[in-house]
């Protein structure tokens, strides 16, 4: 018995040796075989340079130490990207998986403080061949991929400057599935991904960029701080770099929230949703140098931009709280430029899509106009109704007419007196005319036209413009409400809000010169 217990003491205690050999023989040639693969067998568009490799055979774990990843297209000589990080981190390689069905399988795929700078000039896009009949990896799983303080960078392409930056953020995604052969589906559900992000960037345009103070995703929501547009040159400045008229635009968004948020990509088409968007508090400012060129570009209604987009839009419903926006025209370098503005703006837009089974968007907006007058406008349209019908309602109530001087002086050479005590109008239409009608109650109203270059009153041009003008809404003729028609033709060339504007303006110039009965 006691030859027996020596001999099976020998056994294990052999086993034992082999088995720690083994381990240590394997982890030394798992260690060289990654080390010669980085070196030999990637493909010599990638580099990578490190300073220490941890290998763990048994728990399958994988760390590279401040590494450097560099990528570049065939042919190319500079990289298109570049990746810097403290840590890069595998655990838990599925080498079954690996092994038998050509998928690598990662239980946690972590980088720590990566730096990632791309360059998209420098790329070179070359078609597949479909031909190939290759048996490479098609898949790869990671139950959960994290990066920490990560930093980001995309250039301008062809130009030393950056296109999008991101300071810091943090991103985590569980059960992500990569298929090599086909990208047109997102690897990831949107509701396994977590971020946050700090001071983000965009150049936007030649003319403006973009920031966001922070931005939040965790279970299908999104909250942002601080979106601002953010003009690279001053008014005067911006006339001097155009060559045709061009808004000015400065916004500020304190705080936007999406809810149930819905990114998919399928068939090579991006789909993007919401249930709800909530954009609190912007302040919205628009100037335009009307002594330029006009901009004779075909402008698109609305209906038929969210029609062409190139992506699926689908946001049930939008609202914007307690907005600011004014509108400024700049029509003569001695004057100020005109100014219209809108305080404590409340908007709702249902159905803000341009899917085919969408319903009608519908638009309701408040406000109070130059900060007197209540002004509520209805506007609804069919995004899938090709000749862009729309069917718009407003009013305004207990406006002076003074209120409108600071415009209608420098813009028109007008000034008004008067008080418009309530003002309603319907039209339809379509992308080339419009027809509706009008009621205006009104009091006193009357107005001088201007000496040009000068404020005081052309008196003779005014008599004459007052003889066709009724001073009041009530007459021998008409009581209470004037009435009047909406009749306007678009020029293609404007926007939405010129198409808006002389719509009124039909009817204001109908309802002040004609007999104010109701047809």
């Amino acid at each position: 018995m006691e030859f027996l217990k020596k001999r099976n003491n020998k056994i294990i205690l052999i086993v034992g040796i082999v088995l720690i050999s083994g381990f240590f023989i394997a982890q030394w040639w798992a260690k060289k075989y990654i080390e010669d693969a980085l070196a030999n067998k990637i493909p010599p568009t990638l580099s990578v340079a490190y300073s220490d490799l941890d290998v763990n055979v048994l728990r399958g774990n994988i760390s590279l130490h401040n590494a450097s990843i560099k990528m570049k297209s065939e042919d190319a000589e500079a990289n298109h990207t570049t990746l810097d990080l403290e840590i890069l981190e595998i655990k838990g390689v599925g080498y079954w998986n690996l092994l038998v069905n050509n998928k690598l399988s990662l239980g946690d795929l972590n980088l720590l403080k990566p730096k990632i700078n791309y360059y998209p000039y420098l790329k070179i896009v070359k078609e597949k061949d479909s031909s190939s009949k290759s048996k490479s990896m098609q898949f790869i799983t990671i139950d959960d991929f994290t990066i920490t303080e990560g930093n980001l960078i995309i250039m301008q392409d062809k130009k030393d400057s950056i296109k999008v930056s991101i300071a810091n953020y943090d991103l985590e995604i569980s059960d992500a599935t990569i298929d090599l052969k086909s990208m047109n589906k997102l690897p990831f559900d949107l509701a396994d991904v977590s971020v946050t992000a700090q001071k983000i960037f965009s150049s936007g345009s030649d003319y403006e960029t973009f920031q966001v103070d922070s931005l939040n995703i965790e279970d299908n929501n999104a909250v942002i701080t601080n979106f601002q547009i953010i003009p690279r040159f001053s008014k005067k400045e911006l006339s001097k770099q155009l060559s045709k008229e061009r808004d000015y635009i400065k916004l500020n968004i304190p705080k936007i929230n999406l809810e149930k948020i819905a990114i998919q990509l399928g068939n090579n088409r991006l789909s993007v949703g919401s249930d709800s968007l909530r954009i609190e508090d912007p302040n919205l400012e628009i100037y335009r140098d009307k002594m330029l060129p006009d901009d004779e570009t075909i402008k698109s209604l609305y209906s038929k931009s969210l029609r062409n987009l190139n992506f699926d839009l689908d946001i049930k419903q939008t609202k914007i709280n307690n907005a600011y926006i004014s509108y400024a025209e700049l029509i003569e370098a001695d004057k100020e430029a005109g100014k219209l503005f809108f305080k404590n703006v409340n908007a709702t837009l249902d159905h803000l899509s341009n899917l085919k089974e969408s319903k009608k968007t519908e638009i309701k907006v408040n406000s109070s106009f130059m900060g007197k007058a209540p002004l509520e406008l209805n506007w609804s349209f069919d995004v899938n109704n090709k000749s862009d019908a729309m069917f718009v309602t407003g009013s305004i109530l207990r406006l002076p007419a003074a209120e409108l001087n600071p415009f209608f002086k420098p813009n028109l050479n007008v000034q008004t007196e008067g008080t418009l005590q309530q003002m309603y109008f319907t039209f339809s239409g379509n992308n080339t005319v419009s027809k509706g009608e009008m009621k205006m109650k009104y009091d006193d109203f009357k107005f001088e036209i201007l000496r040009k270059d000068s404020s005081k009153v052309n008196k003779l041009l005014t008599a004459i413009g007052n003889v066709f003008i009724k001073k009041d809404s009530e007459d021998e003729n008409v009581k209470d409400f004037r009435f009047g028609e909406i009749e306007a033709e678009r020029d293609p060339t404007k926007s939405f809000f010129n198409y808006l504007w002389i719509n009124v303006k039909s009817g204001v110039v109908s309802t002040l010169t004609g007999d104010g009965e109701k047809k």
